[in-house]
């Protein structure tokens, strides 16, 4: 059997769309291995949201040359689609996939490749049936993602998203309780949401909260779990899934990116610091175990020091437990590539640093506010280095199992304070 080897940069759609590639070729005689060995085949699955994105993406490519130069590799996605040309003149790539002809790789593949597929065709089962036919080393997530929509058009001034990921679509309910429903057959008792926006979804006039509720009627998940959502757009119907229905994880991850509105109207967000504040106050009223997430650009132009302390006193607010924090660079093509006042690589690095600490402090907070509190978790897919299993919470707090125990897909019940020095996020 020829040997795969596929990984991902950025968001939890980037990883979904891994795992559905993955899934197809493995239909089709290929065996998975882990990125960093011998392969004949690589499938690097990109991003380009940031500058350190196409840095990695581009020391991947690397990576996978230095391994096997006789290997194909493939480059898909939304590198590809900001910088098709570059990518395709580095070393050893041999095949550049946009986003558009992402879901079709797999055929694209056995047309231009056919040394590397086994006789025969796939089998009638779907690509969510198969997501186990994996090497050893490699374990699908305990935790797989249901895509609900592609593509963006909030336009905010920093981001490339919108260019290379299309107009905002959203996909049928009936498609995503069909693959829900399979992974619960499969014996899953978590999935994540995913979109690039999924706020926005809408389908035959149903939205975000009324698919929640129809996963929740027609499957028998245990727990649904959502992806980054704007502040703006988590209405009482959807607060209240996520504080009272204990099928719904008490976990809201709402980008916040600046806490100044003078940034935040520059950066064409819709919201300002007083909306976010009172948002995120409703949430912690409503129930205080859900866990705040935020990301948080630093070093916007224009960005002074008086702009950055408003952030910071957002994420010393009390409501925020734990923050994503971004350094920013400019992605070409953007408005804000295009402004001036643009902030010195050092003030940015320091601005990051400071804002990390801030954001330690919060999580270490949130984690000793469960100490004793019994939780249920779910083992993570892989051990880590120690030996150990983690596990998620469905507020979204990591915690360590002792050893002997994880690695399934059940959930588990478990006391913090068994371990709490070993409580991980």
């Amino acid at each position: 059997m020829k040997k795969m080897a596929l990984t991902t940069v950025g968001c939890r759609l980037n990883q979904y769309e891994t795992e559905q590639i993955a899934a197809k070729l493995s239909e089709y005689g290929l065996r998975r291995v882990p990125y960093s060995q011998k392969a004949d085949l690589y499938i690097l699955n990109t991003c380009t949201v940031t500058g350190r994105a196409d840095s990695d993406c581009r020391n991947l490519i690397n990576r996978a040359y230095r391994l096997n130069p006789d290997a194909v590799m493939v480059v898909a996605g939304c590198y590809v689609v900001a910088e098709k040309d570059m990518l395709s003149e580095m070393n050893g790539v041999d095949l550049v996939v946009d986003n558009r002809q992402k879901i079709e790789l797999p055929n694209l593949l056995r047309g231009k490749y056919p040394a590397l597929f086994q006789d025969g065709d796939s089998d009638s089962a779907s690509c969510l049936s198969k997501m186990d036919l994996t090497d050893q080393n490699i374990s699908p997530p305990n935790r797989p993602m249901v895509q609900i929509g592609t593509g963006c058009n909030q336009n905010c001034s920093y981001c490339i998203v919108p260019r290379v990921r299309g107009e905002l679509v959203s996909f049928s309910s009936g498609k995503i309780i069909n693959e829900t429903k399979e992974l619960v057959y499969r014996g899953y008792h978590e999935v994540v949401l995913t979109a690039v926006h999924i706020g926005k979804y809408k389908f035959n006039n149903l939205n975000l909260a009324g698919l929640v509720n129809k996963i929740l009627k027609e499957t028998s998940l245990p727990r649904l779990r959502l992806s980054s959502l704007e502040p703006n757009e988590l209405d009482d119907e959807l607060m209240d899934l996520v504080a009272n229905n204990s099928r719904v994880c008490r976990h809201l991850h709402l980008p916040l990116q600046s806490g100044s509105d003078r940034i935040l109207k520059l950066m064409n967000r819709p919201y300002n610091r007083d909306a976010y504040l009172r948002i995120t106050e409703r949430v912690k009223k409503a129930n205080e175990a859900v866990t705040i997430g935020c990301d948080l650009i630093v070093g916007f132009p224009g960005e002074t020091d008086d702009d950055f302390e408003y952030s910071l006193d957002i994420l010393k607010s009390g409501y925020i437990d734990y923050g994503h924090i971004f350094s920013y660079s400019d992605r070409p093509g953007t408005p804000a590539s295009d402004m001036p006042e643009k902030i010195s690589p050092p003030v940015i690095k320091e601005r990051n640093r400071i804002a990390r600490e801030i954001c330690d402090k919060n999580r270490n907070r949130q984690l000793e506010k469960h100490i004793g509190v019994e939780v249920y978790v779910i083992s993570e897919h892989s051990k880590n280095k120690e030996g150990y299993y983690n596990a998620v919470s469905d507020n979204y707090l990591k915690v360590r199992l002792p050893k002997g125990i994880g690695g399934g897909k059940k959930i588990l019940r478990f006391l913090p304070s068994i371990v709490a020095n070993n409580i991980l996020i």
